[in-house]
């Protein structure tokens, strides 16, 4: 059974994982994310814990691109509009280890008929797919 790693109590596989699936949507998109990110850390302690596994580069970097979008006024009809809809606009960075992308850079990924995007997870799962992730 896992032990969570600041109280030292005994928590289940499954709670571990359901905290896990909780920190992974929490994540606001930030222009770093790197292991200094307290979202990441959190993320890295449950993953950590024995019988769950570690977060992919590809659910990283969507739920980064999610969580950047997640005060987004949907749908998103054109290319300008959903760069805007990124806080830092073409600068918002992505970044999981040596991989490391712009807002700038996704939208160069997208295709006219893309759009209209209807939600966040819709914007991050054509971005992972096109970047080959």
């Amino acid at each position: 059974m896992p032990t969570w790693k600041y109280t030292g109590k005994d928590v289940s596989t499954a709670k571990a994982e359901e905290s896990l699936k909780a920190i992974k949507s929490a994540c606001f998109g930030c222009d770093v994310h790197n292991a200094d990110c307290s979202i990441a850390k959190a993320a890295g302690d449950v993953s950590g814990m024995t019988e769950c596994e570690t977060l992919s580069v590809r659910e990283q970097i969507h739920a980064q691109i999610s969580g950047a979008l997640a005060g987004a006024k949907f749908p998103i009809k054109s290319p300008k509009d959903l760069i805007a809809a990124f806080p830092n606009g073409a600068d918002t960075t992505c970044q999981v280890g040596d991989i490391k992308m712009t807002a700038g850079e996704a939208g160069k990924l997208l295709k006219a008929s893309d759009f209209p995007f209807k939600s966040a997870k819709e914007v991050a799962d054509t971005i992972v797919d096109r970047a080959g992730l």
